[in-house]
């Protein structure tokens, strides 16, 4: 009897990757897939319309709601531009070259703070005197800016001191002029920092190996611990309490299951103020009222994107919002006046900011950026879910869906992209990559496998380590089969995609001998996990040393570098070991100038595959970094990929290059041309 029931849960266990998380989830996800199979099949977009180059940074509105202001990128400059937001009008540029990468507004709107890599400058916005430096960054103590001061037209600045064990932070206060104070010395270095709203209360984020702590004290006195975050746990200061009795806080502090908002007073009580209703995904976004600094509005992200207004006056006006046809995806600035609300879509290319009067419920547009191309129409743009099925070990696991519109999905291409980290996750905002698959024909399906980050901080750490060919990559490989065994995909013809750590995985799928994948494409792919970690904990801790090093982490998330058993279990299961089991046709993209990874381990294990036979191919984009941000890199790669796919999955082929792609590739690929093509026609 022991044996058959072990033998009948090992297929319960095995059947319920068949199952979703929940029969009402199942009933609304079929719902979803009819409409979209029912809507008209969209036109085969330029390739070239997918990347988006958005001009358009940091806008930001006045606390007393009456300006706007916003940074733009033309030709190489970057200027300062500004509108009223009180009458029609349009925007005017307020300086011509600016070195800034954020702008904030002071308290009472009579200042601009320009933050640069360098400088801290002062922009006087109501006609008083006084423009100019506030700080001088870097330096021999690496002095940085750190904070914003809320309460007066400055910021707050941190240095280090010293080398080794002796050295020292000290945190300062600074304002228009470039006065400065002291408001901390500490052994322990300094990474956060909020004052209360009578400037007489600070509060101080400090960490050292494996624990961060929150102190308080009052300004220029002694400060004491009011809590602490341990291990994996988070605690960012978001701002003074109103009362200036204590600490706002998003984290898990205290062992709590996913990161919330708390208020941690000066005794060091702790009050849960928001958390998911749902308990499964962490908090995304917090808007705090700029004239109280209390918490306003909370945003949740996963696959279905919520926001909620905590105060009765804030959800009044975010129920007016959402009449006006806005889903639940947008991020929000409030002012006295109007609140700034940015659009967050999985159809909305570049960006667009609207000014919406929580009164009247009225939204105008302020500012639309789609980018240096025209926006691709929403209607030709498919539609993403969220999904969620339970792994072999009962474990429930997330994941995106994105069907192309009016096509048969059970005859469709399937392509699984694997998101990088692995300590990360997929929005379900607006992807270039996933709209122009779903573009093509193919069904696009982004697993949040075990081990990424937006679901709890347990769901983070389940993956437990087992980062080779085990639970993480059962994962993605389930969430895939789940997919087709519904009808979702033609399991003839799957592709699985991925860059950094999902590049890895695309290896991992391709040599495990399970067959599941039919093409793989791996961008800039560690081909040992455990060679990279060790690598990169290394220099990470060398070069970056702020904040908990990267061999702590390692070792909380169970992936010591330095454990041998960890060492041979990753090289046991690692792409690197097991050349001779590639035999699926597989593109490898590598960055010539890649930090991450070194591009000797990616050249050395292509060319091994390449002698052992296998259907490989690398090109190497030999100027560009690990995450480059190069849009003219990105189109080519969406050519290379789009090449691979046709000829093995069937796909429709791709239109020959534009000049500036062709001109790109020539002058910054090393690879052999694209079969049908030679090198010249590149050029």
């Amino acid at each position: 009897m022991p044996l058959l029931l072990r033998w009948l849960r090992a297929i319960a266990a095995a059947l319920s990757t068949l199952a979703p998380a929940s029969l009402a989830e199942a009933a609304s996800l079929d719902r979803f897939l009819a409409a979209e199979r029912a809507r008209p099949a969209a036109y085969l977009l330029p390739r070239d319309a997918f990347p988006v180059e958005t001009t358009v940074s940091s806008v930001t509105l006045s606390p007393d709601g009456r300006q706007a202001v916003w940074l733009r990128d033309e030709r190489d400059v970057r200027s300062l531009w500004g509108r009223s937001t009180t009458a029609d009008g349009a925007p005017r540029r307020l300086l011509q070259r600016v070195e800034a990468s954020e702008v904030h507004w002071s308290a009472d709107s009579r200042w601009l703070l320009l933050i640069g890599p360098r400088t801290v400058r002062a922009l006087a916005m109501a006609g008083q005197s006084g423009s100019g430096m506030v700080a001088s960054l870097g330096g021999a103590t690496r002095l940085r800016a750190l904070a914003l001061d809320p309460h007066g037209p400055g910021v707050l600045l941190v240095d280090e001191q010293g080398e080794g064990a002796g050295r020292a932070w000290r945190l300062w206060r600074t304002g228009v002029g470039g006065q400065r104070r002291l408001v901390l010395r500490s052994t322990r270095e300094i990474v956060d920092a909020v004052i209360g709203r009578d400037a007489t209360a600070v509060f101080v984020r400090v960490v050292d190996d494996g624990r961060h702590e929150i102190l308080a004290g009052p300004l220029g006195g002694e400060f004491r611990a009011i809590a602490q975050c341990v291990g994996l746990e988070r605690c960012n200061l978001l701002g003074a309490a109103p009362d200036g009795r204590g600490v706002l806080v998003a984290g898990d502090l205290g062992g709590a299951p996913r990161q919330a908002l708390f208020r941690v007073g000066l005794d060091g009580r702790r009050v849960l103020v928001h958390a998911d209703p749902a308990m499964r995904v962490d908090i995304d976004a917090i808007v705090l009222d700029r004239r109280t600094g209390a918490p306003s509005l909370v945003g949740y992200r996963g696959g279905a994107p919520r926001s909620y207004g905590v105060d009765a006056v804030a959800r009044a006006a975010l129920k007016r919002l959402e009449r006006t046809g806005l889903d639940s995806g947008f991020a929000i600035e409030t002012s006295a006046g109007p609140w700034l609300v940015r659009e967050r879509d999985a159809r909305l290319a570049g960006n667009r900011w609207r000014l919406f009067d929580p009164a009247s419920g009225r939204l105008t547009t302020l500012l639309d950026d789609p980018g240096q191309h025209r926006r691709p129409a929403a209607e030709q743009l498919a539609r993403t879910v969220g999904v969620s099925f339970r792994a072999s070990d009962g474990m429930e696991i997330h994941g995106l869906l994105t069907p192309p519109p009016g096509r048969d999905l059970a005859r469709a291409p399937l392509a699984t992209i694997v998101h990088g980290g692995p300590w990360s996750h997929d929005d379900p905002d607006y992807s270039a990559l996933t709209q122009f698959l779903a573009n093509r024909g193919y069904v696009v399906f982004r697993p949040q496998f075990r081990g990424s980050t937006g679901y709890g901080r347990a769901y983070m750490a389940a993956a437990g380590g087992d980062f080779g060919d085990g639970r993480v990559q059962r994962d993605i490989e389930e969430g895939t089969r789940w997919l087709l065994d519904r009808g979702v995909g033609d399991p003839r013809r799957t592709a699985i995609i991925g860059a950094s750590f999902g590049g890895y995985s695309v290896l991992q799928a391709l040599s495990n001998g399970r067959r599941l994948f039919a093409a793989g494409v791996a961008i800039v792919p560690p081909t040992d996990m455990g060679w990279v970690t060790r690598w990169a904990s290394a220099r990470s801790d060398r070069l970056s040393p702020r904040s908990l090093p990267l061999s702590t982490t390692l070792r909380l998330l169970q992936m010591d570098p330095d454990d041998p058993a960890t060492k041979q279990r990753l090289y046991a299961q690692s792409p690197r070991a097991r050349i001779g089991a590639m035999r699926t046709p597989l593109l490898i993209v590598a960055a010539g100038r890649d930090e991450r990874v070194p591009i000797r381990s990616v050249v050395d294990y292509a060319a091994r595959l390449r002698v052992a036979g296998a259907d490989a191919r690398i090109v190497i984009a030999r100027k560009q970094p690990h995450a480059s941000g190069d849009p003219l890199a990105m189109r080519a790669s969406f050519y290379l990929m789009e090449e691979l796919l046709q000829r093995e999955l069937g796909g429709a082929p791709p239109v020959r290059l534009a000049p500036d792609v062709r001109e790109w590739m020539a002058a910054n690929l090393s690879a052999s041309a694209p079969p049908g093509e030679d090198a010249s026609s590149w050029k």
